[in-house]
């Protein structure tokens, strides 16, 4: 189980623990083995999963859900990983997950082209989800909409916030936030995309973010990597074991 310090800000939050809260933890839903648990999973009883892997740059997460996958693939876990956005309709531009250099080096786009870029991001999301998505497949995103919320900038939005608020609660929601959280010194020490004053806000806003969702876990991304791959696997293997139907005799 991961260490928890109660006046750090980086901990779990329990799966479907009974009570909304940030900043503390129920271990409950987090004792679960992780290799038995998801080695007693069969696709044909698993409903389909959506799982968000959030964090601001240098958080690791493209590492983490490499680590990640390896865990779900000895277990015999099917699983799938998608950057960003569903590319069923209208492919992206360059690669996913490609390096980005200077993200707010762009300026925002025009209000109207910023609304229908995300009303074309709520239909991408909604055909997928009822389309696309496999219901066998554990799906886990690199990112999500949500992270528009948090750096408008990068994504080069220029509409009103109350609009991007609004379409993110129109968007299918994901069963489980998973967010990589480290100081803003250890994210400039591995990225240097933004300043240090960015990271830390960003690092505030995502907390800010996940703390009011109904299941995530924030984990502590400064921590050595198998330790960090470690916290992430029990996180997903706890909500998939949950999300388990009960074969019928």
């Amino acid at each position: 189980m991961p260490r928890v310090n109660p006046r750090s800000p980086t901990r779990f939050r329990a799966i479907a623990a009974p009570a909304r809260i940030c900043g503390g933890i129920q271990r409950r839903a987090l004792e679960t083995n992780t290799g038995t648990a998801l080695e007693n999973l069969r696709p044909k009883e698993v409903r389909k999963l959506k799982i968000v892997i959030l964090g601001p740059d240098g958080a690791g997460k493209s590492t983490v859900i490499d680590g990640l996958l390896r865990g779900l693939d000895r277990a015999g876990r099917a699983a799938a990983v998608r950057h960003l956005k569903p590319r069923g309709i209208s492919p992206q531009r360059g690669e996913p997950g490609a390096i980005v250099a200077d993200p707010h080096g762009k300026p925002p786009r025009p209000v109207l082209l910023s609304l229908a870029k995300i009303l074309v991001w709520l239909i991408e999301e909604w055909y997928a989800n009822l389309f696309h998505d496999k219901k066998e497949t554990l799906l886990i995103c690199d990112r999500y909409y949500h992270d528009l919320l948090v750096d408008p900038l990068r994504y080069r939005y220029g509409g009103p916030p109350w609009m991007a608020r609004l379409v993110g609660k129109l968007m299918p929601q994901p069963k489980l936030w998973v967010l990589l959280d480290a100081p803003a010194e250890v994210l400039q020490a591995r990225k240097q995309e933004v300043s240090l004053e960015e990271s830390a806000r960003q690092r505030q806003a995502y907390l800010a973010f996940v703390c009011q969702q109904r299941e995530y876990a924030i984990v502590d991304a400064s921590q050595p990597l198998d330790r960090v791959i470690a916290d992430v696997e029990r996180a997903v293997t706890a909500i998939d074991s949950a999300n388990r139907i009960t074969e019928k005799p």
